[in-house]
């Protein structure tokens, strides 16, 4: 199995650079820069007392929450631990032997399909087309595989920012619905899309599709540690094995705490939108003047970038600003990056850095 590399983590770098902690900025992560919501800050100090106790096993009043927000039965919501482990438990219930996925993709996908031996196909995304998926090449494609019984991709992708519309899901939801393949969908960055309610898929869901979503309060809600992910599961046998499959106590009451109030906290994700729809159009357009620079169109809060030094993120490390490397994801080598969408001090600093060791 390979190892898996991820943005933020920035105790690896402390331990190998002499730049202080505090000195760093953080592009490699793609968290709402915003930070943590006052209001829910007040709620987590006043839930500290839950610490001493149990959750509740099935965490109903989370459950009813989302099932409220999301308007899917209460019976399709599952909880876990981020949204990573229910990824893994996903794919362990299902037990595929076959499973296609995109490249480049976030790559717990391969980890978790092959933690349980599936053979792996994958759907290569080229740079000419800007990694725009392919629907019908896609489909194409399990067509010439019939072995295959699942697909895992993500709406958005990480790292290209590439979003499908509904209809181009809903087009390969019915064909894999024909064909028997179990369609697993991440929309962890779907929060951030303004139209979020015509692309996501969870509103045309219906009982027992072969569909399962799996969703995230990490980026947006800016909660990375709390870990707290929830997956839609309509299909009634799969619920069930899921449901026996799962262990008890996989999310902290903390966590169980902020997923019942975070979609209320309707102050944060209005001054979240705002932000979102000035600086993030305006890093990209910033980033693709500089000419040393390809920049691919992203619709989310992270960027794909390529450019011809191979120790980019090193060099920009000299200015305590981390980025994302992506010589790890398939389909990309080492002159690939991703930054992440901050405030437009911490972009300016960025974009200052960039210009400055690339005209070296």
């Amino acid at each position: 199995m390979r190892v898996a590399h991820h943005g933020g983590n920035l105790a690896a770098i402390r331990r190998t650079q002499t730049v202080a902690p505090q000195q760093l900025l953080d592009f490699s992560a793609n968290i709402n820069p915003l930070g943590l919501a006052p209001e829910l800050r007040q709620l987590l100090t006043a839930g500290l007392d839950e610490l001493t106790r149990y959750p509740d096993t099935t965490y109903l009043a989370l459950r009813q929450q989302l099932s409220q927000h999301f308007q899917v039965p209460v019976d399709w919501v599952f909880v876990g631990n981020g949204a990573v482990q229910l990824l893994f438990d996903v794919a362990a219930t299902l037990a595929v032997k076959n499973v296609l996925l995109l490249a480049p993709a976030f790559a717990e996908y391969e980890r978790a399909f092959t933690r349980i031996n599936a053979k792996i196909t994958y759907f290569d995304l080229a740079p000419a087309q800007q990694f725009q998926i392919d629907v019908p090449a896609l489909i194409a494609t399990l067509q010439q595989h019939p072995e295959i019984e699942a697909v895992c991709l993500g709406n958005p992708n990480n790292p290209t920012g590439q979003v499908l519309a509904r209809e181009q899901m809903q087009q390969l939801q019915s064909y894999c619905q024909q064909q028997h393949i179990w369609l697993l969908l991440d929309e962890a960055f779907m929060d951030f899309l303004p139209n979020e309610a015509a692309i996501s898929l969870v509103p045309s869901l219906q009982t027992d599709d072969q569909v399962v979503i799996v969703r995230s309060a990490t980026k947006f809600f800016a909660i990375p540690g709390l870990r707290l992910g929830y997956a839609i599961v309509p299909h009634v046998q799969l619920g069930q094995r899921l449901l026996a499959f799962s262990e008890p106590w996989s999310l902290n009451s903390l966590a169980a705490i902020a997923g019942q109030h975070i979609y209320q906290l309707t102050d944060y994700i209005q001054a979240t939108e705002q932000w979102f729809a000035q600086e993030q159009p305006w890093l990209q357009q910033q980033l693709a003047q500089i000419p040393q620079l390809t920049v691919f169109p992203s619709q989310v809060n992270y960027i794909l970038l390529r450019a011809a030094p191979t120790d980019l993120a090193e060099r920009l490390l000299q200015f305590g600003i981390v980025i994302r490397t992506c010589a790890d994801y398939r389909q990309l080598d080492a002159h690939y990056y991703r930054v992440a969408v901050k405030d437009r001090a911490a972009d300016q600093r960025l974009l200052v850095a960039l210009k400055q060791v690339l005209s070296q």
